[in-house]
């Protein structure tokens, strides 16, 4: 009896630590559509975006709030498009801390304060830096001879 009243317990033990949380209560259609409703787009427009036509730049997005209530509302990698630029849509409104970091042949990266209203897009403008792709052929080391004498450890100190 005690071996069944063991085996009982661990068994409750088990589905109890493998079981999913319970249904989530739904939003009701008006704190769905006032989600929505309080919602802007950001779109990236990026200059000068050195690349060859069938490569695309990775870039990493990261929107915190400026009264820091929220870290990461976005934290999304994005891929540009035709036009060289990339566009966010669904952001909620308010005024954010948007850190750009651009992981592909450019590596830049930039912080900068984006007001987001509500229904509106927004449009920021990117300078980029230079940037060219590394291939062997345009590495260039100089030959380099080191003098012994020159060494602190062969001067004498007298």
């Amino acid at each position: 009896m005690k071996q069944v009243t063991l085996y009982l317990i661990g068994l409750l033990i088990s589905v109890a630590a493998f079981s999913e949380p319970g249904p989530t209560p739904a939003g009701s259609k008006s704190t769905a559509t006032k989600a929505v409703v309080n919602a802007g787009t950001v779109r990236f427009q990026i200059k000068d975006l050195a690349m060859a036509a069938d490569q695309q730049d990775s870039v990493l997005v990261i929107f915190d709030r400026f009264d820091h209530s929220g870290a990461g509302v976005v934290y999304q990698m994005f891929a540009t498009d035709a036009q060289n630029g990339i566009t966010i849509p669904s952001v909620p409104a308010g005024k954010y801390f948007v850190t750009v970091m651009f992981r592909g042949l450019h590596r830049d990266r930039l912080e900068m304060l984006v007001t987001v209203k509500s229904q509106k897009s927004e449009k920021v403008r990117i300078k980029l830096d230079d940037a060219e792709a590394f291939s062997k052929e345009n590495v260039k080391i100089p030959s380099y001879k080191p003098s012994f004498s020159d060494l602190a450890i062969l001067k004498d100190s007298k």
